[in-house]
């Protein structure tokens, strides 16, 4: 009988750490048959693992101040880029202007998975098209 608790003991562990992973790498907050694209000036950017994030700040239909938040991928993926630009900590700096595209936060939060990222004169940054 112990044995058979400690296998279900050790069973019921690994499902709630997979669970958990699952969790964190899924996209579920976010709505992915939506795109919504925003651009203002970048408040603060963090190139660290596990995801980098780019935040901005945006000016909503009343006026306000906004701050939006866009996740990408990994530092290691972004600085590895195929696609011409080769990411690292100083790419963006406060006070560049970006634009940023993405699935929102499903729960209305100004939050982006981002598909592609745009510097202030249009070009891609990450993702593909203009």
């Amino acid at each position: 009988m112990k044995k058979l608790a400690v296998k279900c003991g050790a069973i019921a562990a690994a499902l709630l750490v997979a669970g958990q992973l699952w969790a964190h790498h899924g996209a579920g907050i976010y709505d992915r048959a939506q795109s919504v694209t925003v651009t203002g000036a970048v408040t603060q950017f963090e190139f660290v693992n596990p995801h980098v994030l780019i935040y901005i700040a945006t000016m909503d239909a009343d006026g306000r101040e906004v701050e939006w938040s866009g996740e990408l991928t990994s530092p290691n993926r972004l600085a590895r880029s195929m696609n011409g630009v080769k990411w690292h900590k100083d790419l963006l700096a406060p006070g560049d202007i970006v634009t940023l595209i993405g699935n929102p936060a499903r729960n209305g939060a100004p939050a982006l998975l981002l598909n592609r990222v745009l510097d202030g004169d249009g070009n891609v940054l990450t993702g593909t098209g203009r």
